[in-house]
């Protein structure tokens, strides 16, 4: 099980990246739709209480967007129902994750996926001029012009799956007792962070590296022993380290946050700007409606929304949501998040609480709603598993030993 999902982890786009699939399709080639809709299934023939938690989370937003395709004039119906589809996988998922990752070993899964990494960055770096693994003459990021994307669609969603992965092996690395094992955690980070770097991702940089600050410094305050101080002081040492690295490497990275910083970094501010005009115009203009799910990116949304100065959608899913579903949207979010913290909150973990507020940061101004491991994340919070069991794989793996 956890070869198959380390697999899928890291090949899960790879259809999408094929240079003869269609860009409609690129969004829609993804195996991990394939594990939701099993998902469905599993849910059907399963337990009535699961069906009851998709129909509870899943109805709302079929019944909206059916109101909208009779609502809203010029709604691209297709579409609707694709995004409506999407959803509903994606919350069959979460619910699966739910229900089955007590069976799940985190360790193996972290373990296989780093493998597959330390494997394929020297194939990478082998096969630089490749366009497949490689975006190369990048139009979009002027500061990084050939990046690292492996078999994701995309640099960025390279970076987005980085860091989850880098987020896991921080914590692996603070609880584990072993020096040995802690050594191959190191090595798998070093890794990790490199090819964080050539993927040239910033908004998944900037990201991890602003939860790990975040949720270092309140477990420090809230928790003052030394242990704790000690994690705390090598925190900063490796992020003054790194930070001296970028700037006197004068790296892509800290170029592009001092140009954001000054305002001259038109990327990032046609991302923030316009991203909160057409969300708020979207609102305004359809009376709280939204414009209809899987309707943002149309050549008659894009028409309406053009004094805005959207001159093409950026991935950024949250306001992606809102603008398509409206005040509907925004309440459906709440609650979502409302219900995540929660969970974290019972469980006062720190890797559950880096998991959830980088997923959120990140999903402000980048990533999409759809994307199937948000909803995994979700799925991990909602579960009742905690990241102390963590620790019991090894006593298991230690009993099977003995009894072998």
């Amino acid at each position: 099980m956890e070869i198959l999902m380390a697999l899928l982890y890291c090949f899960h786009q790879m259809f999408a990246n094929l240079p003869f699939v269609s860009k409609t399709l690129t969004g829609n080639l993804d195996l991990f739709y394939a594990l939701g809709m099993l998902g469905i299934v599993f849910v059907i023939l399963k337990k009535k209480r699961d069906i009851s938690l998709l129909i509870i989370c899943a109805l709302p937003i079929v019944i909206y967007g059916i109101i909208q395709g009779m609502v809203i004039q010029n709604v691209e119906m297709q579409k609707l129902l694709v995004n409506i589809s999407k959803i509903t996988i994606c919350i069959s998922l979460m619910i699966l994750v739910s229900r089955k990752i007590h069976d799940f070993k985190i360790k193996k899964f972290i373990d296989y996926i780093c493998r597959i990494y330390l494997i394929l960055t020297p194939v990478a770096i082998v096969l630089k001029q490749n366009d497949y693994l490689w975006r190369l003459h990048d139009t979009i990021n002027k500061y990084n012009l050939v990046r690292l994307n492996l078999f994701y669609i995309e640099p960025s969603e390279l970076g987005f799956h980085l860091s989850i992965i880098i987020l896991i092996l921080m914590y692996l690395i603070i609880k584990e007792k072993t020096h040995k094992v802690q050594a191959k955690y190191i090595i798998y980070m070093i890794d990790c962070l490199a090819l964080l770097a050539l993927s040239g991702a910033y908004g998944s940089s900037v990201m991890l590296f602003s939860t790990i600050i975040f949720i270092s410094f309140i477990i420090i305050i809230t928790k003052l022993n030394f242990k704790n101080i000690l994690v705390g002081y090598g925190l900063i040492m490796v992020f003054t380290i790194i930070t001296i690295l970028f700037v006197v490497t004068k790296s892509s990275m800290y170029m592009r946050t001092v140009d954001t910083l000054n305002g001259k970094d038109s990327s990032n501010s046609y991302r923030v700007n316009v991203t909160q005009e057409f969300t708020s115009t979207a609102i305004t203009k359809t009376e709280g409606i939204g414009v209809g799910f899987g309707n943002l990116n149309t050549d008659n949304t894009r028409k309406i929304f053009k004094s805005t100065g959207m001159t093409a959608v950026v991935a950024a899913s949250y306001p992606y949501f809102i603008a398509e579903g409206g005040i509907f949207a925004v309440a459906y979010l709440v609650l979502l998040l409302t219900l995540l913290t929660i969970n974290v909150g019972i469980k006062k973990n720190m890797l559950l609480a880096n998991l959830l507020l980088f997923s959120f940061l990140y999903q402000i101004y980048g990533g999409y709603f759809t994307n199937p491991l948000n909803w995994i994340i979700y799925g991990l919070i909602l579960s009742r598993w905690t990241p102390d069991k963590i620790e019991l794989e090894d006593n298991l793996d230690k009993g099977k030993e003995i009894i072998s």
